[in-house]
């Protein structure tokens, strides 16, 4: 991307995925945000604009664009909020974007959206039927864009459905590492991930596209039984098979997105963003050679 006079995209909630795709973008082009100063402190340091953002606070959202008033793209990373009224940091941000000249947001939604718990294949025409109150904040967060977008014109939105996000220092791999995982009963459910780096090209692939449905789904090409993943990592970092628990004491600690039962399909992501994953499974992305990518 070439050197932006102001910056043209907000990257709003600057966290493991976005600080990536932060390392993609040419400074200048981009302002990160996050809610401590001192984080957003680090960020200057390195050379990149960044702005302190509470979402739940409209005149937080509304001093930021404010003081970037050439921004045309978010990438809106901030999880729905815990209590009551999980959507208002969205309900906010769609708020100011109408008075703004944003015309694209990218919106890192969850695949636990679709709610599947029988083992079946799912993709972007699957309707969605969140079983848990993160799934369904998510899907509601979906729709206050949707509205956003169909609200003006020239407007474009995607909610890219995510499974886990893995990479250095976070994952299953990394959890068996520090000796937290547990399986749930013998692991005969399907999982899905997408390594952090290819998230991030998928994420620069997605700012650039002309075209984009609302809804992607993202993910390797390798849905896998979490009895597998485990086995393949143990065997590489001859580590002891994790402890089990029950569903219900899985349950019980929120860990609803470890009780999804799904093969999540990218064919349309890769046609429609044309990209090739440098990860294409957990075999590629969790081998230990690939520890410090």
């Amino acid at each position: 991307m070439a050197l932006a006079a102001s910056p043209s995209i907000v990257l709003l909630g600057g966290g493991y995925t976005l600080q990536r795709v932060a390392e993609l973008l040419v400074p200048g082009s981009f302002v990160i945000t996050s809610r401590r100063s001192d984080q957003c402190d680090d960020w200057q340091r390195r050379g990149w604009l960044s702005k302190q953002v509470d979402t739940e606070k409209v005149e937080s959202l509304d001093a930021l664009f404010r003081a970037f008033p050439t921004a045309s793209v978010v990438i809106d990373s901030v999880p729905p909020m815990r209590g009551k009224v999980t959507t208002l940091g969205v309900e906010n941000t769609t708020r100011v974007l109408n008075t703004t000249s944003i015309k694209k947001v990218i919106y890192l939604s969850t695949t636990g959206v679709f709610g599947r718990r029988d083992g079946s294949e799912v993709d972007e025409d699957t309707a969605p039927a969140p079983w848990n109150e993160q799934g369904q904040a998510r899907l509601d967060s979906e729709e206050l864009y949707r509205r956003w977008k169909n609200g003006g014109v020239g407007r474009t939105f995607v909610a890219l459905r995510l499974p886990a996000i893995y990479g250095p220092d976070r994952g299953l791999a990394e959890s068996l590492r520090r000796g937290s995982y547990r399986l749930i009963g013998d692991g005969s459910f399907w999982t899905n991930r997408i390594h952090v780096e290819d998230l991030a090209r998928i994420l620069e692939k997605a700012i650039l596209a002309d075209r984009l449905p609302e809804v992607l789904c993202v993910c390797d090409d390798c849905p896998a039984l979490a009895r597998d993943v485990v086995a393949f990592v143990c065997d590489q970092e001859n580590l002891g098979f994790p402890p089990r628990i029950s569903e219900q004491e899985a349950l019980r600690a929120g860990s609803y997105t470890m009780l999804s039962n799904q093969k999540i399909k990218n064919d349309r992501m890769k046609e429609v963003l044309g990209i090739t994953l440098r990860y294409p499974s957990f075999r590629e992305g969790m081998h230990k050679s690939s520890r410090t990518t």
